[in-house]
């Protein structure tokens, strides 16, 4: 079994492939401003909700618009 934490991963999949980011406006676990900077260098396509740690739970139709848009995405970039 490889060791998870001395192993060196190969590529960055952020750096090659399209990313999308939800910023939970209301997060009191992890603060608005750290995840649009955790973003920011992803050039993910964020989307901010007015949601706790946990927007999935309280605005479940958003986030799956957001996954939706994001298979859309990708779909329409593979068939080009």
């Amino acid at each position: 079994m490889p060791d998870l934490f001395t192993r060196k991963a190969e590529g960055t999949a952020w750096k090659i492939k399209p990313s999308w980011y939800i910023v939970a406006a209301n997060d009191r676990t992890v603060h608005p401003d750290l995840e649009r900077f955790a973003a920011k260098p992803m050039g993910a396509t964020t989307v901010e909700l007015r949601a706790s740690h946990v927007g999935m739970l309280f605005q479940p139709h958003a986030v799956l618009d957001l996954i939706r848009s994001a298979a859309r995405a990708i779909e329409k970039s593979q068939a080009a």
